[in-house]
């Protein structure tokens, strides 16, 4: 299930795509063009603050709507998809990419849901524990399991923008850490590490906390779409 969700969170590419796919990196470091190095733990520099302004945030984000910038790196290579996610706390979200990806992913809180338009098929399979081993966990968990997924550190406060450091409890997590971006309250940016070795970052814009129409969360299937279904029967 692992190579769904890395792609945005968001994974999050936190995941589909043949094309997209990563390999597990056998090292411990991944490098960009510029020579910058990222490891399995990420270094920071800044003033302590205290992390119940990130809690405080993350209450305050029942529903969350935004269009968003993922750029993933990797073995030197950027790539950069676009999209918009609408999420909330009962589990349910909904991602769109647009081109060159051009999918759809959905949760009614019960299943995952893939659509994939260029081959007309839908898969679907138990939502299990995606929600807690990608970063779309953090708008569809409640603040209780996301404390008991990370550990809090390096929160710090510059005027109206604010970050902290999530760094996985798990080993075998499929994020190693994740750094938070806050502004005004809002989540404005994630940065993470997962366990293919890829750093992903993603930019929002157009954020909204408002409450989603329950219609905006409906999946269209066009008819004559291939169903694939990984669901448990005797369930």
């Amino acid at each position: 299930m692992r190579y769904f969700i890395s792609i945005l969170f968001f994974s999050l590419v936190v995941f589909l795509n043949p094309t997209l796919k990563a390999t597990t990196n056998s090292g411990e470091n991944t490098y960009d063009p510029e020579g910058k190095i990222y490891s399995d733990t990420k270094e920071q520099v800044g003033l302590s603050e205290d992390s119940n302004y990130l809690f405080n945030s993350i209450n305050k984000h029942q529903y969350f709507s935004a269009k968003f910038e993922q750029t993933t790196l990797q073995e030197k290579k950027k790539r950069l998809i676009e999209g918009e996610i609408r999420a909330h706390r009962s589990g349910i979200f909904k991602i769109s990419y647009y081109e060159p990806l051009n999918e759809v992913m959905f949760s009614d809180g019960k299943d995952f849901y893939r659509f994939d338009p260029e081959l007309e098929q839908l898969n679907i399979q138990p939502l299990e524990e995606l929600l807690k081993e990608t970063p779309v966990g953090l708008f569809t968990l409640s603040l209780k399991e996301i404390k008991e997924l990370f550990i809090f550190s390096e929160c710090r406060k510059n005027l109206n923008q604010f970050s902290c450091l999530l760094t996985s409890k798990k080993e075998e997590s499929f994020i190693k850490w994740i750094d938070i971006g806050v502004k005004n309250n809002i989540f404005d940016s994630f940065e993470y590490l997962d366990t293919f070795g890829q750093t992903v970052s993603l930019k929002f814009k157009n954020v909204s906390l408002n409450k989603i129409p329950n219609n905006e969360f409906k999946l269209n299937i066009p008819e004559g779409t291939d169903i694939v279904s990984f669901r448990n029967s005797n369930k």
